[in-house]
């Protein structure tokens, strides 16, 4: 089980975020794609919540498994400490041809109305190859370091605490297109959004929130403390 080389953390340090390459095998990949096939998605609502499945790591043994995978803690120990914690953990599935957006947002514009962290983060990794055409994530490098930023709640599409774009400078922005498997961990603060889905297939993304295990609280019952603070 590896752990972020000095490179890699660097990286997320300095720019919010890091993408470690083909992290899943194809194996693990299709248990779970067949697992969430299986699985009651009817928590996917339209409106702002188009697409999201909430509390994927309480759906079943194996999304449980997944988001506890000790692979996964081993990566993050290093940024997410003291201890780790769940706060939250979601689905986030792009029907074929849907025009839905993911406004540029922070996350912690909605984790922090339920409690404050020094180094809550996300992991957010497809269960099928992800680019431009198919709703990949976009990032703006380093802006994580510039702090909770304002926001305007939009009408349409997800994420709709929206960030306030005449206060905020999204030329820097950039595609973060990834293999499937692979894993992106980027920071609470970092800014994001993703585009529609212009292809005839589903794109889905495994998505888990953790933050040090000394916050006592997290997303309700999904909190939970995977390894303790020493």
């Amino acid at each position: 089980m590896r752990k972020l080389t000095v490179e890699e953390k660097k990286h997320y340090d300095e720019l919010g975020y890091v993408v470690v390459s083909d992290f899943f095998s194809a194996e693990e990949l299709s248990v779970i794609n067949q697992e969430l096939n299986q699985c009651d998605t009817s928590a996917q609502k339209t409106g702002e919540h188009e697409g999201f499945t909430y509390q994927l790591a309480m759906l079943t043994d194996k999304t449980k498994a997944f988001a506890h995978d000790e692979r996964i803690l081993n990566l993050i120990e290093d940024i997410v400490k003291p201890g780790i914690a769940i706060f939250s953990s979601k689905l986030l599935t792009k029907l074929p041809n849907s025009p839905s957006v993911c406004h540029w947002h922070q996350d912690d514009a909605y984790y922090t109305e339920v409690v404050d962290s020094d180094t809550r983060m996300s992991i957010w990794v497809p269960l099928q190859d992800t680019d431009e055409r198919n709703g990949c994530l976009w990032v703006v490098p380093g802006s994580h370091k510039q702090g909770l930023m304002p926001y305007k709640t939009k009408d349409n599409g997800t994420c709709r605490k929206a960030l306030d774009e005449e206060q905020v400078d999204l030329s820097k922005a950039i595609p973060v297109p990834m293999r499937a498997g692979s894993i992106l961990l980027f920071h609470a603060l970092l800014w994001h959004s993703s585009k529609g889905n212009e292809t005839d297939k589903v794109r889905r993304a495994f998505i888990v929130s953790y933050q040090e295990a000394t916050v006592p609280i997290g997303r309700g019952k999904q909190h939970i403390v995977l390894r303790p603070a020493n």
